[in-house]
């Protein structure tokens, strides 16, 4: 296999998500709007107007994500918000108060900024392709802080693409940006049921980082933790 590119997942991969599903969870969600309130400081509303007016919508749409192939929007639901208040700041500026306090708390899995330096030191060409609830750039900053992002070519963020994996959307529109044939390319993730579906719909080859997501399609290849990449590569090369 001549390989050229090596597309990644990003939670469970690149960042410990802390069992979630990339959207802030208890005292985070907690904390992030209670920052939420103070940003709308002077309006009238509360916790409880916040509940109705954006996450309970929100969550409803969420649990439809499967069936439709896409992520639940926000911006209907900051729309709601907004003309409730007459606030004028974009749905990235007051989910990223939200998100902010779940962002600081997220670190990357173990060796994943050691793995993605060595992979582009060998001038493998790196893209990530993630399933997030969220805009992108929420994620990417994270990624960012610990200096991963400057690696990667290309983002290919589900909330943004209006695709999600297993579709193989996003690693095709991700290869194409790269340049790269499906032939000289791997999907690495952890979750046999979207990012090997993915890859194999696509056509790449695969990696599985071992996880309990074991339902799904043999991998061509499994390993225990992104550190064992850069070694799985080179003597597959």
């Amino acid at each position: 296999m001549h390989l050229e590119a090596v597309l990644l997942d990003m939670g469970g991969v690149l960042l410990d998500m802390r069992a979630s599903n990339g959207v802030p969870p208890g005292r985070f969600d907690f904390r992030g709007r209670q920052a939420l309130l103070g940003a709308l400081d002077g309006s009238e509303i509360g916790s409880d107007d916040l509940e109705r007016l954006v996450f309970a919508p929100w969550r409803r749409e969420y649990r439809e994500r499967y069936r439709r192939g896409r992520e639940a929007s926000w911006t209907p639901h900051l729309d709601r918000l907004r003309a409730a208040i007459d606030e004028r700041r974009s749905d990235l500026e007051l989910l990223e108060i939200w998100f902010a306090p779940f962002g600081e708390s997220l670190r990357p899995v173990a060796g994943a900024p050691e793995a993605v330096e060595e992979l582009a030191a060998r001038g493998l060409r790196l893209g990530l392709v993630s399933n997030v609830p969220l805009p992108g750039a929420l994620y990417r900053r994270v990624l960012e802080r610990f200096g991963m992002a400057k690696s990667i070519e290309v983002f290919e963020f589900s909330y943004d693409s209006g695709h999600r994996k297993p579709s193989p959307y996003m690693l095709r529109s991700a290869l194409e940006v790269l340049a790269t044939s499906i032939d000289h390319a791997v999907m690495v993730g952890d979750r046999r049921d979207s990012d090997v579906v993915a890859g194999r719909t696509a056509g790449t080859a695969t990696v599985w980082i071992r996880s309990d997501r074991d339902r799904g399609p043999e991998p061509d290849w499994a390993i225990d933790s992104i550190a064992q990449l850069p070694a799985l590569l080179e003597r597959s090369a």
